[in-house]
């Protein structure tokens, strides 16, 4: 696995990006022909830490799933070969953690029948600009469903009926138990 962390003052723009980096997701990439050492694959790694703040390579199936397996407080988006996706997929859908997955590839019509199958893949993508702009709408949706909602008020205590609510059951019961007679209506 191979961690990589946004540097400061590396490039002018992430800066102002910053301040919109998601807080609550973890960016996985996992495709067998991943190396850090080659610049177009640093120019890919430098689009996506402008929109995450961590993203963890992998090139091994195994190593990646364990790492999933391991977060707990966490949702994970995976970026993820077509042809490895494709022989993966119903190894990982069902992982709790893993909230999206979007498939990145040279062949997007090929990829995209079989992606179809499955709800966690967000699309399949041939560029990294594409990755970086279906990445913001997910980590958006991930920072939204991490907003907790609270439906009782503050200070109230949960266990307590409220007494107005008690007396118009109250009331409801005893008309509706009443029997009455034709003098009475």
């Amino acid at each position: 696995m191979q961690q990589v962390r946004g540097t400061p003052g590396v490039l002018n723009r992430r800066r102002h990006i910053d301040i919109e980096k998601t807080q609550n997701m973890i960016l996985v990439w996992l495709d067998s022909y991943i190396d850090n050492n080659n610049e177009e694959c640093q120019n890919e790694i430098a689009e996506l830490q402008c929109v995450v703040n961590d993203i963890n390579t992998f090139t091994d199936n195994d190593e990646c799933f364990e790492f999933i397996l391991n977060i707990n407080n966490n949702k994970v988006c995976m970026i993820i070969s077509g042809s490895l996706g494709r022989l993966v997929m119903p190894c990982i859908h069902d992982i709790p953690q893993l909230d999206s997955i979007l498939v990145f590839c040279a062949n997007k019509k090929h990829h995209e029948q079989w992606a179809n199958e499955w709800f966690k893949i967000k699309g399949v993508y041939s560029d990294i600009i594409s990755i970086c702009e279906a990445l913001k709408q997910v980590s958006r949706q991930c920072e939204q469903n991490a907003v907790p909602i609270s439906l009782a008020a503050s200070g109230k205590k949960l266990n307590q009926l409220d007494p107005s609510f008690m007396y118009t059951q109250l009331l409801k019961e005893t008309l509706l138990d009443i029997t009455f007679k034709k003098q009475h209506i």
